[in-house]
């Protein structure tokens, strides 16, 4: 770990002029957090023979079921055509059914089976949860839920800015 040092105006509450001071810029935590929260996480999956973007696709799934490959890619942030590849690799190994509409052979759906379910409830779902669990390791019920609450205004703050519906939450 790298020792700390003294930030330019860490004692006025003041950033020389011009300069960006990374320690006031909340993405640049997210970012860090996030980076390694996913590290992590890849680790745990990695050991049950899952990768992140399963458990991502498989979530989601847990939470609304039989879904387009559109809306999975849109609620999981993955490119649509790469959804589709990981929905053919769960797929064949039993933990997702693909369909297509009678009237719209161009729609795929995409539902869990239950060995899907019982792999979310039994691996995927314990693996993460411990990962969280160690990322809000001495943060109390009240932080948590502000932090929740922060998290959504910005979530719908910036699908705004893009002119776009705030996926799940609206």
């Amino acid at each position: 770990m790298a020792p700390s040092r003294a930030r330019p105006g860490a004692t006025t509450g003041e950033a020389p002029a011009g300069r960006f001071d990374l320690l006031d810029h909340p993405m640049f935590f997210l970012a860090h957090i996030l980076t390694r929260f996913d590290g992590n996480v890849v680790a745990e999956l990695r050991r049950h023979g899952f990768s992140q973007s399963d458990w991502r696709v498989i979530s989601t799934l847990q939470y609304a079921d039989d879904l387009t490959l559109t809306e999975l890619a849109r609620i999981t942030t993955l490119e649509r055509s790469f959804v589709g590849r990981v929905v053919g690799t769960l797929e064949e190994r039993g933990l997702v059914r693909r369909t297509s509409p009678a009237d719209d052979r161009r729609t795929t759906r995409v539902r869990l089976t239950d060995k899907g379910r019982r792999s979310f409830a039994e691996v995927l779902l314990p693996a993460t949860a411990a990962q969280i669990a160690n990322a809000f390791e001495g943060i109390g019920e009240e932080e948590r839920g502000l932090f929740f609450v922060v998290l959504r205004k910005m979530m719908r703050n910036v699908y705004h800015v893009a002119q776009e519906a705030t996926p799940i939450l609206d």
